[in-house]
């Protein structure tokens, strides 16, 4: 699998609302977007100062999946609807499982 992970950190006066439209659309690409097998969404406890609001992890069957998810027109939506009227700053990593270092087990 090929993953899409993101951080976003909204600006200081992003509402509720404005998450849950975030996670809406992004949960909802999933059904929209060919070769996107999996969407999840999680908003940070709020346990530290300085964390990101948001965190995303998209995964795809190949490489060549997330490329197309990139120009897709609802993807594109969703960023310029929902995500840059609030957006702060982002961070992103795209991974596939095979890079994946894991600590030994025990």
């Amino acid at each position: 699998m090929f993953n899409h992970v993101g951080h976003l950190t909204l600006v200081p006066d992003a509402t509720d609302s404005d998450v849950d439209r975030i996670v809406e659309g992004l949960l909802g690409l999933s059904a929209q977007v060919p070769g996107l097998a999996s969407a999840e969404v999680v908003r940070d406890a709020g346990l530290a100062e300085g964390n990101a609001t948001l965190r995303f992890h998209l995964r795809f069957a190949t490489r060549g999946d997330w490329e197309e998810y990139r120009a897709h027109p609802a993807h594109v939506a969703v960023i310029a609807d929902r995500i840059v009227p609030v957006l702060g700053s982002k961070a992103f990593v795209q991974y596939d499982d095979a890079q994946v270092r894991r600590a030994p087990s025990e």
